[in-house]
C-alpha cells in the first residue's frame, strides 16, 4: 500500500505540474503546416491530432494541411475529419497532387481548398463498395462538403458512381476533377503553384510558416488507437486487478493496471483539463480497490472502485459506442485470461470471501443426501456442540445432525433417532450402569 500511494502521489504531482505550465508564446498571424502523405491510418490522425491541439494552444491564425495521397483507412479518416471540422483555428487544405479517397474526404474536411496546377480530387469509392458502405460514406462526403461550404453534390458523385454529375461524370463512372474544374464546381477557392501563393489569397502570404512533421510519438499514438489494441489494454487491467485481489494485495496488479491505463490515456483525444479528471477518476478507482484489499469489509470501497475504474476507461476510449464495445470485449477477454492463468495464482482472504473454497466431498468425510438414510439408529459422537445443529462422526465420516430438542456437548455419544432426507436426528445415548 505504501507503494501503491507513493505511485499516485507522484502522478498527481505530475500532471498539476503539467497543468501549471506556462503558456507557448504566441506568434501574431502564424501558419502552422501539417503535412499528410502516404497512406491514411491510426498514426496520421493522431498526428493531425497533435499538431491542431499546438496551433490552439499556440494561437496559430491558421492550420495547412498539405495533401498528396491515394486513400487509407476510413476510419481513421472520420476521426481526423471529426479533428477538422471541430478545430476553432481556421482549416486550409492544399493539394499537392492527389487527394483521393480517404484524402478527399479530409479536404473537404477544411473550411477552404486550394489545389497545385496539375494536382486532382475525388474517386472516393469504398472497398467493398457494398450498399451499405456507398450510402454511409456518401452521407459523410455530402454533409461535410456542405457544412465547409464546397459543392455536396459533387461530393457525393465522388462516392458513388451510379450518381454521376452532368458534363464531368456519366453515370456509372466515379468522379474525380483536376485542379481547373474544382474550381469550376465550387470545391476549391483555386489554383497556386506553392504554399506561399495559397496563403497570399487569405492575405496570409507573409506569415511565418511553422513546419511540423509526423514523427515516432504519432506512430506509437497510431498503434495504441488501434482499438484492437485498446481491448487487448483493457482486459490486461482487468485481468491484473482480478489477480490482485486473488494475490492478497502485493501491489504488482495495481502497478500493471496503473500502466496500461496511462497508455489508453496516451492515445486519448482529452484536453487537459478533461485528461487530469479522467486520471484523477482513474486513480482514485485504483486506490479504492487497494485500501478494499488492504481491510476488507463490507466492499463499499471495492464497489466504488469498479464503478470509477469503468468510468474512467470510458472516458479514456472517447465516450463512445466503440468505446462500450471495447469495454465489453476487454472484460470478456480478461475473464477468460484470468480463467487460464488465475488458477496457478494463490489466494488472498477477500478472494476466498467471493469464491466457494471448500467442497463437500467423501474424502473430506462427507456424503450425499441418498446416503443418510443408512445412519439410522447408527451410534456416534459429536465433533461439534449441538445446539441444536452440528456436526458428529460415525464410523471415519462426518455427517451434519440436529439434538433432537437437547443441547448436545462436544465429544458425546450419540443414536441417530430419526432421518428425514437430509436430516439426521440424534439424541444423547443412555449412560449403561452396570448391574450391582
Amino acid at each position: 500500500m505504501t507503494f501503491l500511494l507513493r505511485m499516485i502521489t507522484a502522478a498527481v504531482l505530475f500532471f498539476s505540474l503539467a497543468a501549471a505550465a506556462p503558456a507557448a508564446v504566441v506568434q501574431a498571424d502564424s501558419v502552422r503546416v501539417l503535412p499528410i502523405s502516404g497512406d491514411i491510418d491510426g498514426s496520421q490522425a493522431a498526428f493531425i491530432q497533435r499538431g491542431l491541439r499546438q496551433a490552439a494552444e499556440e494561437g496559430d491564425t491558421a492550420v495547412v494541411i498539405t495533401i498528396n495521397t491515394l486513400g487509407g483507412r476510413v476510419d481513421s479518416a472520420l476521426k481526423i475529419r471529426d479533428m477538422l471540422m471541430a478545430s476553432d483555428v481556421p482549416t486550409i487544405a492544399y493539394v499537392t497532387s492527389r487527394a483521393w479517397s480517404a484524402g478527399a474526404l479530409i479536404a473537404l474536411s477544411c473550411r477552404h481548398i486550394i489545389m497545385a496546377p496539375g494536382s486532382s480530387i475525388g474517386a472516393a469509392e469504398p472497398i467493398p463498395n457494398t450498399e451499405k458502405n456507398i450510402a454511409a460514406l456518401k452521407a459523410e462526403f455530402s454533409a461535410t462538403a456542405a457544412q465547409n461550404g464546397h459543392n455536396p453534390g459533387v461530393a457525393e458523385a465522388m462516392v458513388d458512381k451510379s450518381q454521376g454529375y452532368p458534363d464531368y461524370a456519366e453515370p456509372g463512372k466515379i468522379l474525380a476533377l483536376s485542379d481547373g474544374q474544382a474550381k469550376e464546381l465550387n470545391v476549391s477557392d483555386g489554383s497556386a503553384d506553392t504554399l506561399s501563393e495559397a496563403l497570399a489569397l487569405y492575405s496570409l502570404g507573409d506569415a511565418p510558416l511553422t513546419y511540423v512533421d509526423k514523427d515516432w510519438r504519432d506512430d506509437v499514438v497510431g498503434i495504441l488507437q488501434n482499438p484492437y489494441v485498446r481491448t487487448i489494454f483493457v482486459a490486461l487491467i482487468i485481468a491484473a486487478l482480478l489477480a490482485e485481489i486473488k494475490m492478497a494485495g502485493i501491489g504488482a496488479g495495481i502497478a500493471t493496471a496503473f500502466v496500461f491505463g496511462g497508455l489508453l490515456l496516451l492515445s486519448g483525444n482529452e484536453s487537459l483539463a478533461d485528461g487530469l479528471k479522467i486520471v484523477a477518476a482513474f486513480l482514485v478507482s485504483l486506490l479504492c480497490i487497494g485500501l478494499e484489499l488492504a481491510s476488507p469489509g463490507v466492499g463499499i470501497f471495492g464497489l466504488a472502485g469498479v464503478v470509477l475504474l469503468f468510468g474512467s476507461l470510458f472516458f479514456m476510449l472517447g465516450a463512445t459506442y466503440e468505446a462500450v464495445y471495447i469495454l465489453a470485449g476487454g472484460t470478456v477477454l480478461a475473464i477468460i485470461l484470468f480463467y487460464i492463468v488465475g488458477k496457478h495464482l494463490p489466494k488472498s482472504r477477500l478472494f476466498e470471501k467471493l469464491t466457494l473454497k471448500n467442497r463437500s466431498t467423501k474424502e473430506k468425510g462427507y456424503t450425499a443426501q441418498a446416503d443418510y438414510s443408512k445412519y439410522l439408529y447408527e451410534r456416534g459422537k459429536t465433533i461439534t456442540i449441538l445446539r441444536p445443529s452440528g456436526t458428529i462422526r460415525i464410523g471415519k465420516e462426518r455427517v451434519d445432525a440436529v439434538a433432537n430438542g437437547t443441547f448436545i456437548g462436544r465429544d458425546v455419544i450419540v443414536r441417530v433417532v430419526k432421518v428425514e432426507g437430509s436430516r439426521v436426528v440424534v439424541e444423547p445415548e443412555p449412560e449403561r450402569h452396570p448391574k450391582p
